[in-house]
């Protein structure tokens, strides 16, 4: 019986590992597929020109982001430009469409969000940051082959990454929203029109649904890589 048992547990251990090492080459084969590893780990800032399709309006944008979580994002809406912006401990908006254009805190919940998301990816040394990678087999999107990896981060927060079989790429990202009134359910992030630009392959257009519908729209025109971006663009304005 005892040998049974550790039979048993080195099969599943073995499986465990196999399926590790699994995600592992295809997360390897992404990056040395859109420029390789160090180059990922060499970028520091992006700024990025975009047109926003949300609700059948057409609105362009700037999004600028920073080593290692600062974020600002500008959409130009009726000619006021609304901001989102967190410097690393403050969550903070201008939103004139709201009747002020003073700086103002974000709720907790918003802020939150933010704070959670990294500008280097989680996939890059993904051990180190506390967090596990599982391949999940293969599931067909919209027509193509994926391998869909399933990424667990240390806080406990789990995404789905779908990955072409044949390039490598992510063609789409799933994961739970967690604000809005749509808290709790899943969106799907569509990525395609892969272009290079200084040696990296970025996506040049993203679509985000729920429940199957069409939540946003994202073209993009520009790239600036590795700009000198100062932290003041992303500090909050208001009392120190």
């Amino acid at each position: 019986m005892k040998t049974k048992i550790l039979l048993t547990l080195l099969l599943v251990l073995s499986f465990l590992v196999t399926e590790a090492q699994d995600a592992d080459e295809i997360i390897s084969n992404y990056f040395e597929n859109t420029g390789g590893l160090d180059a990922w780990k060499e970028l520091k800032s992006m700024k990025i020109k975009a047109t926003f399709d949300q609700g059948g309006m057409q609105l362009n944008a700037v999004i600028y982001r920073k080593q290692p979580d600062l974020s600002r994002t500008e959409i130009v809406v009726q000619g006021k430009t609304i901001v989102q912006a967190y410097d690393g401990e403050t969550g903070w908006m201008i939103n004139p469409m709201m009747g002020s254009e003073d700086p103002q805190k974000m709720p907790a919940e918003m802020e939150e969000a933010m704070k959670d998301e990294k500008f280097e990816s989680e996939l890059i040394d993904y051990q180190e940051k506390g967090n596990t990678v599982e391949l999940e087999g293969t599931e067909e999107v919209e027509g193509t082959e994926t391998y869909k990896v399933k990424l667990t981060k240390k806080n406990g927060d789990v995404e789905y990454y779908f990955f072409d079989t044949e390039y490598f790429v992510p063609i789409m990202e799933r994961r739970a929203i967690k604000v809005g009134p749509m808290k709790g359910q899943e969106s799907e992030t569509y990525i395609s029109d892969y272009q290079e630009v200084n040696g990296l392959m970025v996506p040049y257009y993203i679509e985000v649904k729920a429940n199957g519908q069409s939540m946003q729209k994202l073209t993009i025109q520009e790239y600036a890589l590795n700009e000198n971006l100062a932290d003041s663009l992303f500090k909050y304005p208001g009392e120190e």
